[in-house]
């Protein structure tokens, strides 16, 4: 009886992390489009700092350490508001569906840490470590070869930039089953649209201070004197 009721719990708790971890890869996948359709201008601008300055298309992909795009703005750690208020959205719509359904709390919890430190892990962290050089998982041979694939095909979405100015490509990190699901995987570089990168600077009203204003704070926060 003991072991019966334990099997149970173990198999409703890893099914629990299971559906969690789709649900977050499912809203991580819709919330990144969403911040490259400019429906929502304010947080498509915050967002774009990052994919047209810090690393935009025309510029290294990886840096000695993380150019940050929520310098002067609001954040939690590196993460910007454009990432934070939809992300509560979800959180919040996914518990109100948990009680609804009658969830069991010990479930509930397990959920809701799940659909926090999953996105935390592969669109922060993750993320992060792709801008990176010799980020420590190109290192590891049990890791490597899955980190260096996602790590292109978000090089990929990076260069990715269609004539409206949007970046129309390889929405996951560090996983595209959504992408290949919804038609927006590519797994080849195509020549860079100039002309969708100048229209991207001039609808997200971007230019060349800002860039420096960036890489200034950068190296003030990463090469202080000693």
């Amino acid at each position: 009886m003991i072991f019966g009721r334990s099997h149970s719990t173990f198999i409703a708790g890893a099914a629990t992390i299971l559906c969690s971890v789709l649900v977050a890869e499912f809203a991580g996948y819709w919330l990144h489009r969403l911040l490259h359709s400019d429906k929502f201008p304010i947080l498509s601008r915050g967002h774009m700092i990052h994919h047209l300055l810090a690393y935009g298309p025309g510029q290294p992909m990886r840096t000695c350490a993380y150019r940050e795009a929520t310098l002067h703005r609001f954040s939690v750690g590196n993460v910007g508001l454009e990432w934070i208020a939809p992300s509560a959205v979800v959180l919040l719509f996914s518990w109100a569906v948990m009680l609804l359904l009658g969830v069991a709390p010990a479930c509930q919890i397990i959920a809701l840490c799940t659909l926090i430190g999953w996105p935390v892990l592969m669109f922060s962290y993750l993320h992060d470590g792709m801008h990176v050089e010799k980020f420590w998982m190109s290192r590891v041979p049990v890791l490597r070869a899955w980190f260096l694939k996602a790590r292109r095909r978000h090089d990929i979405h990076h260069r990715s930039i269609d004539s409206q100015g949007l970046m129309d490509r390889n929405f996951g990190i560090g996983f595209y089953f959504f992408d290949r699901l919804f038609r927006t995987l590519a797994k080849r570089h195509r020549s860079l649209n100039w002309k969708g990168y100048r229209a991207a600077l001039k609808r997200h009203r971007l230019d060349e201070s800002e860039l420096r204003s960036l890489r200034n704070c950068s190296q003030a926060l990463f090469h202080k004197p000693d």
